[in-house]
């Protein structure tokens, strides 16, 4: 009598751009005597070139002191740039703290997170809205709320792919007939390859 089992085992090695990959393995029984054949099968695998997390830019600022208070800031009804004096991480030297811009060092595809605060207390029902971009204007990426009256702030999360030398800053703005006081504000810009 032959008992044939088949056992679906899957490991991988790697081994200079090849992966051999066990699909099963047979075990035949005959007579009281057991006999196990493993399947391999080897795949051609495109080499892969490693990014390390340290050669990727990253940055992190905020506006004002160390816990992100923004120092008397206001925004009006205009679009205008949010002042993000403080450097907390640059690993690629791109960001101009006068200017509150940051500029591209390497083309890539870039994680970019905004956070804008307003005061407390404010109007309710006026819309106020951040975004991260080339210029000033309105787009798909610039993100717009309405005021509650209590606490008014959100976050601004998008991917974007960016060029080098292309310059970038946060700004927000308000439709206020008056300017209204930022309470905090920061900028995370992380490049994922």
């Amino acid at each position: 009598m032959i008992k044939l089992t088949l056992s679906a085992l899957v490991f991988a090695t790697a081994v200079a751009g090849a992966q051999t990959v066990t699909v099963g393995t047979t075990t035949s029984t005959q007579n009281g005597v057991t006999t196990t054949i493993t399947v391999p099968v080897s795949v051609a695998m495109p080499a892969v070139t490693a990014v390390s997390a340290g050669n990727l830019a990253m940055l992190r600022v905020e506006a004002g002191d160390s816990n992100g208070n923004t120092d008397g800031q206001t925004i009006g009804g205009s679009f205008s740039t949010v002042s993000l004096p403080h450097i907390v991480t640059d690993t690629a030297s791109g960001w101009n703290a006068s200017a509150s811009t940051y500029t591209v060092a390497v083309t890539g595809t870039y994680l970019i997170i905004s956070n804008v605060r307003l005061v407390d207390s404010v109007t309710p029902g006026m819309s106020y809205g951040q975004g991260v971009n080339t210029g000033h204007f309105d787009s798909p990426s610039y993100l717009w709320n309405t005021t509650s009256g209590l606490r008014n702030g959100f976050s601004n999360v998008r991917i974007a792919q960016l060029s080098a030398g292309q310059t970038v800053d946060l700004f927000a703005s308000i439709d206020s007939p008056r300017p209204v006081g930022l309470t905090s504000a920061s900028l995370s810009i992380q490049q994922l390859q």
